[in-house]
């Protein structure tokens, strides 16, 4: 189960999730499974769709830190994107930084469609581990919604 380990200042939760977590891992197969339907929608984005982000794993020193990046393109066969949030374990990647990811390399991958989520296979594992208390503060300040 997903851990919140911390908030950062920007109130961005932190969450810790163990090797072994079996929704996790599902949840990254789908989303390798279903990035043609993500490149898809990138390459011919309709109105009402925005903020579309990919989820990448840094490995350091035998650390691991899945990362969301914003500000993506597909360009040639891979993402170019910006990393969006800072690293806590990893060193050397900083916001705003622009990396290149091959499809097959991302754990994750998101974009809000008229204010409806579409994919974050790994985001709703963590919303559904959630406390009710917790979901109804995320969906008050979610400025989208999340359906199952």
């Amino acid at each position: 189960m997903a851990q919140e380990i911390e908030k950062s200042k920007d109130q961005t939760p932190y969450y810790e999730v163990p090797n072994d977590d079996t929704a996790m891992r599902r949840a990254v197969i789908q989303a390798r499974k279903t990035v043609g339907k993500f490149i898809t929608a990138l390459q011919h984005r309709a109105n009402g769709q925005k903020d579309f982000e990919i989820k990448k794993p840094f490995i350091q020193n035998g650390q691991m830190e899945h990362i969301w990046l914003s500000d993506v393109e597909f360009v040639g066969n891979r993402f170019q994107a910006r990393v969006d949030n800072e690293p806590r374990k990893i060193r050397g990647v900083k916001i705003g930084q622009l990396v290149s990811v091959n499809p097959n390399e991302i754990t994750d991958w998101l974009y809000i469609d008229n204010g409806k989520l579409v994919g974050g296979y790994t985001f709703r594992v963590q919303y559904n581990q959630l406390s009710p208390q917790d979901k109804q503060e995320f969906d008050q300040a979610a400025d989208f919604k999340i359906e199952q």
